[in-house]
């Protein structure tokens, strides 16, 4: 059975040459590794995999397009199952193998487990040993020993970080809805068009580590954004998405909502000072 990995990349080359490193670390290598750059060329000129490379143009001062992007990767590869894995993922040895295997014996929607790394624990000379000792499970996701799986029905529970799926459920999905510009929103929209679609769901112990990087809690960076995509998530599932980044944005006065409304009004923008305060360097608590 064939397996491609899917990498989006913006802004991103030791991330992405720390991916490539963990992939040819893999005890089953992809049959091919597509990257898309998203306005810019992937910043790599060969390596020893199958590389596929696609680019999508960004308009100066635009949101990242990242449902299609997704889409255009998914387009370019050629393989039976798809691992899309975020760029500031390092797949464990065995991630495609239980990716593939799980694919194999029961096709859903597979959302991998992630493990958040320490700060500084990949900027320079590391090994998997030294990420599966400093590195934490995310703080939600169900806690899977080896070759274990959980089918599920918490669909708002895929993030786009770390997932695998057969080609022929994505094309059955539709891809990723390319209304959703920018940030937020869009891959809680393809798990429930997975849902709608009659695809099953569930969690598998196919790891990967998230490299570390400093985040804005909320995400005020993105705030334009997220209100634009929950209110098309609003319109087209009849519920908010991200709804505590809602209340949150709610709390520091940035808008107004409430769960059972329709609408959401903008009352301002946030200050200089709102960001400063938002930017967090705090690691993932177990």
């Amino acid at each position: 059975m064939s397996v491609s990995v899917l990498t989006l990349v913006r802004n991103r080359k030791p991330q992405l040459l720390n991916q490539l490193r963990g992939l040819l670390q893999s005890r089953e290598l992809p049959d091919e590794w597509v990257v898309v750059g998203m306005g810019e060329e992937p910043p790599l000129e060969s390596c020893a995999l199958n590389l596929v490379t696609g680019q999508i143009p960004i308009e100066e001062g635009k949101e990242l397009t990242l449902a299609r992007a997704r889409n255009w990767a998914a387009q370019l590869a050629n393989s039976e199952y798809l691992v899309f894995l975020d760029v500031d993922c390092i797949p464990d040895p065995a991630m495609i193998g239980a990716f593939t295997q799980v694919l194999k014996e029961d096709p859903r929607l597979w959302m991998g487990s992630l493990r958040y790394a320490s700060p500084g624990a990949t900027t320079g000379p590391w090994t998997f040993t030294d990420l599966r000792m400093s590195s934490l499970p995310h703080p939600i996701q169900p806690r899977l020993r080896t070759g274990e799986r959980k089918p599920s029905e918490c669909y708002e529970l895929l993030w786009s970080t770390c997932f695998a799926m057969r080609k022929r459920d994505f094309v059955k999905t539709g891809g990723f809805d390319e209304a959703y510009d920018g940030y937020g929103g869009e891959d809680t929209d393809f798990s429930f068009q997975s849902r709608a679609r009659g695809i099953p769901f569930g969690f598998v112990a196919a790891k990967a580590y998230h490299q570390y990087h400093p985040v804005y809690k909320p995400p005020v960076n993105h705030f334009r954004a997220i209100i634009r995509n929950a209110r098309y998530f609003r319109d087209k599932w009849g519920m908010w998405p991200m709804d505590a980044w809602l209340r949150e944005f709610r709390e520091m006065g940035l808008i107004t909502f409430d769960l059972q409304s329709d609408t959401i009004e903008i009352l301002r923008e946030p200050t200089e000072a709102e960001f400063e305060s938002a930017y967090s360097t705090e690691t993932v608590k177990a």
